[in-house]
């Protein structure tokens, strides 16, 4: 098969999805992916990495992800796809950068639909301690589910699968639903804890940044507010199954995802300002000892629990009815998210053209099995809500830069597009939103990023092995010696430089700040210096056996791979990296150089854009027949 007959196949399978989602569909599919297992310990673990500032953490990065999501707008309304973010990227820079934006955006939805059943079993810990138990590992000791608590989020999982399987117009109505109550309970308890419970002096106790403005910035990544933000893309992935898409999703994402920042801003102030410290035996402003207190499990449930109101007491219960419909409800869609992508990967010539296979439902069902099943595994070995979130937020938002430069790009190189809904100063508009998405990935922090860069770069042998040999001519067995001889180099430097060389030194020591000392350099730089020169040595192998088109996509991909390597050496010396106090790079000099960089890598980025085959095939389907 040609890559235009790949093009064909893919636009005639688009116009057999389902059109059944209207613009209240869509908004709460957008504001119900963002009030998930977010809202029930993000406040929590924010309030404990800021003090009283915490709400201005949410504030902070609600304005930056609202930025990445208006550019996504523009793109959504000009271009309706089902599993359209990965598809952005195939129409302005080709399949290098596509694939490996897509493999990343791949790697942290098929974490969500876990950390949603995860965060279920955690509340029902609360009544049966057995579902959760604690062990000891080399970096720590951490909580893990217990045998039946595996099984209890596996059954969820099913359930996921199941309702989606079964056509996006039951998902669809499901979620509409399960909406409802996700925005009345976090709600209800807002206004009862401002009206029952509130504390003022909880906000200047010690002071209102008792450990400095740095949390405030630095807490945005790791404490899951951008995990919860992140579900503004939901609406996109499934444009192509709306009956309006060019008004209601560009719409219906903004507006589930402004109500959805409002709505986060408020529960962390009615959380804040609730802490019954003595009641939790605390002295007041010990805001890090609330890790060793019953909040620390169930948040919001023990903050109502523990408070004088009766009526609180009463609503406790009701906080715990959200507890389960909110994660529920997220991984509902989070597991259809999956499959969306997928298929948007199929459509791109990524992954086999069986992923865009469509059941009687007219669902892409192949997609929607595989994640299901790769679901289930991430149950076993992630430890906890926390390191999932993290995780999620470093390999979703990196694929969020091409929001930012794909805007301009269009602009450009397919003027002719109709644009609904259209950014003032698009060059602007789309650099903050890329300046912010690489900001964010880079407050993920070194703790996140030594695993996530490596689980990006795994992709790659699968562009080697699949893509080039079925797309651009390259040998089959010269694809398959260098993606596998890739994945051993990449596992090996992964394992023995970073995870024995820094990591566990750094977690010997509770994850406190490394002295600058030369090994972890020679370990670290070693590590950086091998898996550069592979990534483009490989790369280069490839482009020199292929056709014209291949080295075309590959010169328009560069700007990808430059953006992953660079992001890990700031983190490394910056202030969210092994050496922390100690960091060449202090706070805010890291984060203005983190800004600098991102701003040359948008340029970069513009300047490898081009009017590719497929937006070429795009745009003339666009003007009809």
């Amino acid at each position: 098969m040609s890559s235009e007959e790949r093009i064909q196949r893919a636009e005639s399978t688009d116009r057999q999805l389902r059109k059944s989602l209207s613009f209240i569909d869509i908004t709460a599919l957008v504001f119900g992916a963002l009030v998930g297992s977010g809202w029930l310990f993000a406040s929590y673990y924010t309030a404990m990495a800021v003090g009283p500032a915490a709400f201005i953490s949410w504030i902070v990065a609600g304005v930056l992800m609202l930025f990445v999501a208006l550019a996504f707008a523009e793109l959504s309304a000009a271009i309706p796809k089902s599993g359209s973010i990965v598809r952005y990227p195939q129409y302005t820079h080709g399949s290098f950068a596509s694939f490996t934006l897509s493999w990343s955006y791949l790697v942290a939805s098929l974490s969500v639909a876990p950390a949603e059943a995860i965060a279920v079993v955690t509340y029902l810990a609360i009544f049966f301690p057995w579902l959760y138990t604690s062990k000891t590992t080399p970096l720590g000791s951490v909580t893990v589910l217990t045998a039946p608590g595996v099984a209890i989020a596996f059954a969820l999982l099913t359930a996921f699968f199941l309702i989606n399987y079964y056509g996006v117009n039951i998902m669809g109505s499901t979620n509409t639903f399960l909406t409802y109550i996700k925005f009345v309970v976090p709600i209800v308890t807002v206004l009862l804890l401002l009206g029952l419970a509130l504390h003022p002096r909880n906000f200047s106790t010690p002071s209102f940044v008792p450990y400095g403005t740095a949390p405030i910035i630095m807490s945005i990544s790791t404490t899951g507010i951008v995990f919860s933000y992140l579900g503004f893309r939901q609406g996109l992935d499934f444009a192509g199954e709306a009956k309006n898409p060019q008004r209601d999703v560009p719409l219906g994402t903004i507006l589930g995802f402004v109500m959805g920042i409002i709505v986060y801003v408020l529960l962390q102030v009615s959380f804040t300002g609730s802490i019954p410290w003595s009641a939790l035996g605390l002295r007041p402003g010990n805001w890090t000892g609330l890790s060793a207190t019953p909040i620390s499990a169930a948040p919001f449930f023990e903050v109502a629990r523990l408070s004088s109101s009766s009526a609180l007491r009463w609503w406790s219960w009701g906080v715990m009815v959200g507890a389960i419909v909110a994660p529920i409800g997220t991984g509902l869609i989070y597991i259809g998210t999956v499959s969306r992508v997928l298929y948007g990967m199929s459509t791109n010539g990524s992954i086999p053209e069986s992923f865009m296979k469509l059941n009687r439902h007219r669902v892409p069902w192949v997609g929607l099995l595989i994640s299901w099943l790769i679901g289930a595994l991430y149950l076993l070995p992630f430890p906890s809500w926390a390191y999932i979130a993290s995780l999620t937020v470093f390999a979703t938002v990196f694929t969020y830069t091409i929001g930012g430069a794909a805007v301009p790009a269009l602009r450009k190189h397919a003027p002719e597009i109709r644009r609904p809904f259209k950014l003032w100063a698009p060059t602007v508009m789309g650099g903050i939103a890329f300046i912010a998405a690489y900001m964010i990935v880079y407050w993920a922090g070194f703790s996140t990023m030594w695993i996530a860069v490596p689980l990006v770069l795994a992709g790659l042998p699968i562009f080697y092995i699949y893509v080039a040999p079925r797309w651009y001519g390259v040998s089959r067995s010269l694809g398959v010696a260098l993606g596998v001889t890739y994945w051993v180099v990449l596992a090996l430097t992964t394992y023995f430089l970073v995870y024995r060389g820094i990591v566990l030194p750094w977690a010997s020591i509770g994850y406190g700040p490394l002295a600058l000392r030369q090994s972890y350099q020679v370990d670290f730089w070693a590590f950086v210096l091998v898996n550069l020169l592979t990534t483009v040595g490989f790369t280069l192998v490839i482009y020199s056996k292929g056709n014209d088109e291949l080295r075309q996509e590959i010169n328009s991909g560069w700007w990808v791979i430059a953006a992953l390597f660079i992001g890990l050496v700031l983190v490394f010396y910056g202030t969210l990296g092994p050496f922390g106090s100690n960091a060449p790079i202090g706070y805010p000099l890291d984060d203005v150089s983190t800004a600098v960089v991102a701003a040359v890598l948008y340029v970069f980025a513009l300047f490898s854009a081009r009017r590719t085959k497929d937006l070429e095939a795009l745009v003339q389907t666009l003007k009809g027949p």
